[in-house]
């Protein structure tokens, strides 16, 4: 998006009437687009860049979501007073193997990180340059079902956006359906056709 030439301070005061209320909608409309944009980086980006769009969609529906200090793509969101999603954003840029890092990851977040009330949810973003609707399954067979035996689910980004999305017509419908993420006991989390904004 190009930016607007707005000349230099005094121009303003030199404009016609309906300059300045024109300009600052233009202000605003930018500052919404700027802000949904950074939402848009869930189906586009991977590292640091999805982890922080991740951490802003549980945000925008208004879950407590915080970095795990120490560790690499790894937030906490916390649903209620004791439940939470331990959210691995993966950096992997292809489909996720059974013998890729990102398993192992999840494999010790369970042994060191995971309580009662938790549910480790593992967030794809792979063939970022392939629309979203004609991308390959983010996890491959044999790497899913290691992930359901131990309880973790697998949440595509796409999906993610999909929620946010949904939040900004109806957060509590949204909402519901990050309760149902944790209460799904391994797998892939799948979504209906979710209505879009």
């Amino acid at each position: 998006m190009k930016a607007i030439e707005l000349g230099p301070d005094w121009l303003a005061e030199e404009m016609p009437p309906g300059y300045n209320t024109r300009l600052l909608e233009i202000q605003r409309l930018s500052e919404e687009l700027r802000a949904m944009g950074r939402f848009g980086q869930l189906l586009w980006t991977i590292g640091d860049e999805l982890v922080e769009a991740v951490r802003q969609a549980f945000v925008a529906m208004r879950f407590e979501s915080m970095p795990i200090p120490g560790a690499v793509g790894l937030l906490a969101v916390t649903l209620d007073g004791n439940r939470r999603l331990l959210v691995n954003v993966s950096s992997a840029q292809q489909t996720i193997q059974k013998k890729s890092p990102e398993l192992a990851q999840v494999f010790h977040l369970q042994q060191e990180l995971v309580g009662d009330s938790d549910r480790i949810v593992l967030v794809t973003n792979s063939h970022v340059g392939t629309r979203p609707a004609e991308r390959p399954a983010p996890v491959e067979p044999d790497a899913l079902k290691l992930l359901q035996r131990i309880g973790a689910n697998v949440l595509p980004a796409t999906a993610l956006f999909r929620l946010w999305t949904l939040s900004l017509q109806d957060r509590d419908r949204a909402r519901g359906w990050v309760d149902r993420l944790h209460a799904q006991d391994g797998g892939s989390f799948e979504l209906p056709n979710l209505p879009v904004v």
